[in-house]
């Protein structure tokens, strides 16, 4: 079928105003077919990156993404104004938007505004990048995306947390991964009374030593065993090393542990729990008839 010629009067009517400006129906079609445009340069865009990241993997993702967005953002932008131009609107008068976004913050866009110019802000300092592993409060996770108004990070159960921008700009933000992937675990012990503490040191240290994951090339400080004093049942010990990847520090000191048990019952050495003695003070015949003349009648 095909489109309505341009000289029908149909075509030249006018269907509304908006600000005293005519809007015609052929006005309409145009911006119709610009935003339908627009929509599918935007998917053709995040198609061509989502191919590059997939064929480059050894690029920058966060250089990547953060290109990504901004070339979206750029032709969602262009796409707006060219179909606001086309619907005849002048573009001109900035008197109007201006007017319509002081009244839009007054009626609580003030909020939105912060969260995008906050988005703005983490994509260019990077401070946190998609990938990281964050931790905002009580939430903790690694990020997956860095939208203009939120950021969605995801927990180790896969629950996807939406937190604001501005929360992310204003509040503290821990980062374990904005430097290097790397970083320490700790993996407390605790042995018996009478165990050879040399021999315990020589066995935690061994274990570190011969776990893939623990860094030994020098770049990081060594593994560690030290020594923190007596417990009530224990002495205890705790065992500090470097991995490559902070993100598996759950899996790796589950391994940790699960060596030390193994290590420890080869050289004999008992990893005690906590123990009450309970003394019952025994009665005499004497005492049991004190106190059965001293009970109520």
């Amino acid at each position: 079928m095909a489109l309505p010629s341009t000289s029908d009067p149909w075509m030249q009517t006018v269907a509304f105003h908006i600000g005293g400006a005519p809007i015609s129906h052929f006005a309409i079609i145009r911006t119709l077919l610009i935003i339908v445009l627009t929509y599918l340069c935007v998917r053709m865009s995040v198609a061509a990156w989502k191919r590059a990241e997939q064929s480059r993997p050894n690029f920058n993702q966060s250089h990547l993404y953060i290109i990504s967005r901004i070339s979206t953002t750029a032709i969602i932008v262009v796409g707006t104004f060219v179909a606001l131009g086309f619907l005849g609107l002048d573009l001109n008068n900035a008197t109007l938007i201006a007017s319509a976004l002081s009244v839009g913050v007054g009626f609580g866009l003030k909020n939105i505004i912060d969260n995008v110019s906050s988005g703005i802000v983490l994509l260019f300092e990077r401070s946190i990048r998609v990938g990281d592993w964050v931790v905002v409060g009580t939430t903790g996770g690694v990020v997956t995306k860095i939208n203009l108004r939120s950021t969605v990070i995801q927990t180790w159960d896969e629950a996807d947390i939406i937190v604001p921008n501005a929360d992310l700009i204003a509040a503290q933000v821990t980062n374990w991964t904005l430097t290097r992937p790397s970083g320490r675990v700790r993996v407390p012990v605790g042995v018996a009374y009478g165990t050879d503490t040399d021999l315990v040191q020589r066995a935690l240290l061994d274990i570190a030593q011969e776990h893939p994951k623990v860094i030994k090339d020098g770049s990081v400080p060594k593994p560690i065993v030290l020594f923190f004093g007596f417990g009530e049942s224990t002495l205890r010990f705790e065992l500090r090393c470097f991995i490559t990847d902070i993100k598996e520090q759950n899996s790796v000191v589950s391994d940790l542990n699960l060596a030390m048990d193994r290590r420890l019952r080869e050289h004999g050495i008992e990893i005690p729990y906590p123990q009450r003695d309970l003394h019952v003070k025994s009665w005499t015949q004497t005492h049991v008839a004190e106190d059965a003349a001293l009970a109520p009648p």
